[in-house]
């Protein structure tokens, strides 16, 4: 159930993002609204880590109830790291930024720390959700224990 939730929510995300990125290149709002790329990268590290999580789901690294909490926390700073990264390597190598350029440092980083704010967002939906799914499996589970006794 879990499984099916987080992916159907992060193909909402990213078709989001995408729709709203073309539109902010084609109107020019990143130049127009220079804070517009904040809340563009919080929810793009939201859909990173959501995804990340979900695939770790899928090939079970998070499927025990001792530690998902630990190993998801891992799971969303790993992705959210490597992706910033390429992320920023990315722009540099299409020139759409240049280390040169007054400020590169600090949008460079503050652009890893929100997308590192909407993992952390994904992190608390995640475990809030795996929290409540290990809650009803224990319960099942005990409740099979029970009867068979």
């Amino acid at each position: 159930m879990l499984k099916k939730k987080l992916l159907s929510i992060s193909l909402i995300t990213i078709l989001f993002i995408l729709a709203f990125h073309y539109l902010s290149l084609k109107y020019s709002w990143y130049w127009t609204y220079r804070w517009l790329d904040i809340p563009v990268h919080i929810v793009s590290g939201f859909w990173v880590s959501l995804t990340a999580l979900w695939i770790s789901l899928k090939i079970r690294h998070i499927d025990s109830i001792f530690g998902y909490k630990k190993k998801s926390l891992f799971v969303m700073l790993i992705s959210i790291l490597v992706i910033a990264i390429f992320w920023e390597i990315f722009e540099l190598i299409f020139k759409i930024t240049s280390m040169n350029s007054t400020g590169y440092w600090s949008d460079s980083l503050t652009d890893i720390l929100n997308g590192f704010i909407g993992g952390l967002i994904a992190f608390w939906y995640f475990t809030k959700n795996k929290k409540s799914e290990c809650l009803v499996t224990d319960k099942f589970l005990l409740h099979d224990f029970v009867v068979t006794l």
